[in-house]
């Protein structure tokens, strides 16, 4: 296996030709991005890595291809490190957060604000009593700020961070944490918040004193669906609301039910992600919580909750030039290009010199159609579903331009035949269109029910084949009503032509 070190070595020429020797399915075909990530699974037997580094791998592509990354490709390096490549389109930001973060939601009860008192009392006396110690202790590096409305918080401000985080850290301060905890039944633990606020110019992050051991598990989850937000408003335009399953629902209700009027920690990946205040009973199951400003940031986190990784510590690596060229080789993708100019070329003299005036028809339509295939994909980016441009994409989109070349050829063959066999171009023209119309839509229509099949029960590849090949479909058949047909019936009908063709 060759090792990065080893590829930055190569001349560019050289990792081209290594890429071009190696089959990845699933890159765009001007390359893709590289994401490198490590993996801690030190702690696991040697049978216990392999089913936990395989997993991890599942959630990852798992993640990738609900977001709508499809054809991933996760690579196995050296010493427990992973590349994982993505389509050069892709969101790499988003991307790299589905690889990075485990997706572990659980809920937490915040301690009573006397016992949070006594601690930092207590730990400003274990503090006190070292030589260095420091002037007033933790005391002295806290901050009181309203985060919620009518709640004041313990903050730190954004200068004080690493010195209370020492501080929390220091073996002193950890026994004092310890007894307390014993003495005050259940064990709290600080969390910090997920972000920081900003509060009179300077910018401080919340520290809470919560229930150490989890009080709710959400996870399984039933589902985890975008929405416009609402209670989370102030976090940002989306939200994603998590149903639990029967089993959570009713944990969450009885939860609820006996701490009315307390508040309650969503901590992910470590860190408190959202307080809310338990206003009563919650009987639905239903949690919302920030997704972010944009849909994409929200269906990301979807896509990440609702997929539970192993507990494994994965850090993404320095993603510095890691851009990929072509697995395909950039020789192979130009002379791919260059055929395919070629042989449209000389499909449009074919047409044009059997068929004149309808050829010419057909010439136009080819555009028409390229313009409804990128229309409908559009759409499917609008609806949420991004379709790539890899090698499954380009073979969806040559089988739909190979059905929009054979239905127009038959259409044509056709017209020559029953335009010959009338007195009136005119009426022959306008009977074998109607003639033609059943036939053209129920090929499309079985073309596209194909398409929607794959896309429905295909993954990776399968699925960007389905919507390339749903998408050209739809063009040739808006293309074959809307263009052709309607063109074809002017020419014969208002513009009086004598000669469709040869």
């Amino acid at each position: 296996m060759t090792s990065s070190e080893s590829l930055e070595k190569l001349t560019p020429t050289e990792r081209k030709a290594l890429y071009g020797q190696s089959t990845v399915p699933g890159i765009d075909l001007a390359g893709g991005y590289r994401l490198s990530a490590s993996v801690d699974v030190s702690r696991y037997t040697e049978r216990g890595r392999v089913r936990a580094v395989n997993s991890l791998v599942e959630t990852w592509r798992r993640r990738l291809n609900a977001f709508g990354i499809s054809e991933s490709v996760v690579a196995a390096r050296e010493a427990g490190t992973f590349d994982i490549v993505v389509p050069l389109s892709a969101d790499t930001g988003l991307a790299g957060r589905m690889i990075r973060e485990s997706g572990e939601i659980t809920l937490h009860l915040f301690k009573d604000g006397a016992e949070v008192q006594a601690l930092r009392q207590r730990i400003d006396d274990a503090v006190l009593q070292r030589e260095s110690a420091e002037p007033g202790g933790l005391s002295a590096l806290l901050a009181r700020i309203t985060v919620e409305e009518g709640i004041g918080d313990i903050a730190v401000r954004e200068d004080n961070v690493k010195a209370v985080q020492a501080m929390l850290a220091d073996s002193t301060v950890q026994a004092a944490i310890r007894a307390f905890n014993l003495a005050n039944p259940p064990a709290g633990a600080f969390a910090w918040a997920s972000e920081p606020v900003e509060r009179g110019g300077s910018i401080y992050y919340p520290l809470y004193f919560i229930n150490q051991d989890i009080d709710l598990n959400v996870q399984p989850l039933a589902s985890a669906v975008v929405s416009d937000a609402s209670v989370t408003a102030d976090r940002g335009a989306y939200a994603v609301r998590l149903f639990l399953e029967d089993e959570g629902r009713e944990s969450l209700a009885n939860l609820s039910s006996a701490n009315a009027g307390n508040r309650l920690a969503i901590k992910m990946n470590g860190q408190v992600y959202v307080t809310l205040t338990i206003q009563g009973r919650i009987p639905d199951g239903r949690i919302e919580i920030p997704g972010g400003d944009t849909l994409d940031e929200a269906r990301a986190l979807a896509a990440i909750l609702e997929s539970e990784s192993p507990p494994v510590a994965v850090t993404l690596l320095d993603q510095a030039a890691t851009d990929s060229p072509s697995p395909y080789g950039a020789e192979v993708v130009d002379g791919a290009a260059g055929a395919a100019l070629i042989g449209v070329g000389l499909l449009g003299a074919l047409f044009l010199v059997r068929y004149r005036v309808a050829g010419v028809v057909f010439l136009v339509g080819m555009a028409y159609h390229l313009i409804m295939t990128g229309a409908v994909l559009r759409l499917w980016n609008i609806a949420g579903i991004a379709p790539y441009f890899t090698l499954a994409g380009a073979a969806g989109f040559l089988g739909a331009f190979l059905v929009f070349t054979t239905v127009h050829l038959w259409m044509f063959e056709y017209l020559r035949a029953e335009s010959g066999a009338e007195s009136s171009l005119r009426q022959g023209v306008m009977m074998a269109l109607e003639k033609c119309r059943p036939v053209l839509v129920w090929v499309h229509v079985m073309l596209l029910l194909v398409s929607v099949s794959l896309v429905a029960v295909g993954t990776d590849g399968l699925v960007n084949f389905g919507l390339v090949l749903f998408s050209g479909a739809a063009g040739s058949l808006l293309t074959a009503f809307l263009w052709t047909n309607m063109l074809l019936s002017s020419l014969v009908a208002d513009w009086q032509i004598r000669k469709l063709s040869v």
